[in-house]
């Protein structure tokens, strides 16, 4: 009777122990400050019993000004393979989508066909997404399959719209040069639209002319945001859509004559735009400065619209869609290192004494004499830092440490303004010994709080982490990116 008595109990045990797992969350950059609604905060996860379940924060919110908020979870579940690429290496994914105007969605499975080397929906396996607090909650029972740990990563969309329709009369009131402003331009078609989209797409005026053969189009933005290319981290990707329809009869439930339209692509790295070439309305080019300015061909159309004594509608569509990568490049573990409250923090006067206001957040701030320890600061701080040939911390011709090599590219600080640094993550034993260099003490800042945050899901390897300051002078762990590195 005991040995069943201790079965039972050992059975429970570890039933209890499934379901008490504990939720492990990943903190990711404000990337576009004007679409906050946009831009994800946080990625938890959680075991319960077989469910697995995630939940998705944004920096302000769901809004029912997106049409969509859609995205992939891809999951590493099975040992050994590998975890290269953007789907290389998972053995499912969840694809799903939320409607936050009605809070409809779906969910599905997908699992990667070895022998057919593709994706398949599986229904070994199901999943769910609804809006709960703010959140997107999504939960599937792959927690099933889970023994340990696990990898995963995600990319998150956003989808928002911005419709504007015109009524035109054709009148060869002039052309345009496409420069990105519009004094050119006298009177507005339409005007006083300013809030019906998010920020990013929000259009107030709408400007028009014509020579004939083509309209030159210029709209205005209700605030910067409407023109701006400004992502704060390598992990995202928006990309504005500008269709135009010409409407001949203007009656667009029976369809319309002519379509052309333009994609404005911003990256961490830049800009660029391209014209949709299969529409045969698509002209000369598009611009963005103080609006958004580009031209459409009417030849097409042209005798239809002369037909019509020369009066149609223009509506055009601009769109937006933002991708934001959870984290910024490689995958996350789940049940990775112990939290941040098992680590002692010891360096440099100078680094301790600027980042004691983070005691609570860890074991100590100071001395050190456990298995888990964080040790600050870069050559800067302490001569006898050494890195390790992946990189290496650069001098200025002033002979002061300005920036860091990280895998052969170069990444530059300004004092106070933007600064990186490189996080080393080693076993040594059952502890964890971990650094963070800094070009400069608010780099080793950036590193720590980034560190703190995220260690959860952090396994060993190095990080090189970027801080770009919003203008308070402060270190925010919304204006730190994971830039490099991680497995």
């Amino acid at each position: 009777m005991k040995r069943y008595l201790t079965l039972l109990m050992l059975l429970l045990l570890t039933f209890a122990t499934v379901e008490g797992s504990p939720a492990k969350a990943w903190y990711d950059p404000l990337e576009l400050r004007s679409a906050p609604q946009a831009d994800v905060k946080s990625l938890e996860v959680k075991l319960e019993g077989q469910s697995m379940i995630f939940q998705v924060s944004t920096y302000s919110g769901l809004d029912d000004r997106i049409d969509y908020y859609t995205g992939r979870i891809f999951l590493d579940l099975k040992e050994g393979g590998s975890t290269s690429g953007e789907a290389k290496g998972a053995d499912y994914q969840l694809a799903f989508y939320m409607n936050p105007k009605n809070m409809s969605g779906s969910c599905a499975v997908l699992a990667f066909n070895d022998v057919k080397l593709q994706w398949e929906e599986t229904k070994a396996a199901s999943c769910s997404i609804k809006a709960s607090g703010g959140k997107l909650v999504i939960d599937t029972d792959l927690g099933k399959y889970v023994k340990g740990s696990f990898r995963f990563k995600a990319y998150f969309d956003i989808l928002a719209k911005d419709i504007i329709k015109i009524s035109y009369l054709l009148s060869n009131s002039g052309r345009a040069s496409i420069d990105g402003d519009y004094a050119e331009y006298k009177i507005p078609q339409i005007s006083g639209q300013q809030g019906n989209a998010i920020a990013p797409i929000d259009y107030k005026e709408v400007y028009v002319l014509d020579d004939l053969s083509r309209v030159y189009l210029a709209l205005v933005p209700s605030s910067q945001d409407g023109v701006k290319c400004e992502l704060g981290g390598p992990g995202a990707k928006l990309t504005r859509n500008y269709f135009v329809d010409i409407d001949v009869d203007m009656n667009e439930t029976n369809g319309v004559d002519l379509t052309g339209g333009y994609s404005y692509e911003c990256t961490f790295n830049g800009r660029k735009w391209f014209p949709f070439t299969v529409y045969a309305g698509t002209g000369s080019g598009i611009m963005i400065g103080k609006a958004v300015e580009f031209d459409i061909k009417l030849l097409p159309v042209l005798s239809q619209i002369s037909s019509r004594g020369g009066k149609f509608d223009i509506i055009v569509r601009a769109s937006m869609i933002y991708r934001d990568y959870v984290p910024d490049t490689g995958w996350l573990l789940y049940d990775g290192m112990p939290d941040a409250s098992s680590f002692e923090v010891i360096g440099p006067d100078t680094d301790v004494n600027m980042n004691k206001d983070l005691s609570t957040i860890f074991k100590s701030i100071g001395s050190a004499s456990g298995i888990y320890r964080i040790a600050l600061g870069g050559p800067g701080a302490d001569p006898s830092y050494q890195g390790d040939p992946s990189f290496k911390f650069l001098k200025r011709k002033d002979g002061l440490y300005g920036g860091v090599e990280f895998n052969g590219k170069e990444f530059w600080a300004s004092y106070g303004r933007i600064d990186y640094a490189v996080i080393k993550i080693s076993r040594i034993g059952e502890g964890y010994y971990c650094s963070v260099a800094g070009v400069t003490r608010y780099g080793t800042r950036a590193g720590l709080i980034w560190l703190s945050q995220n260690m959860g899901m952090l396994s060993t390897g190095t990080y090189l982490i970027g801080w770009v300051d919003n203008g308070n002078g402060i270190v925010e762990m919304s204006e730190i990116s994971l830039l490099a590195g991680g497995s």
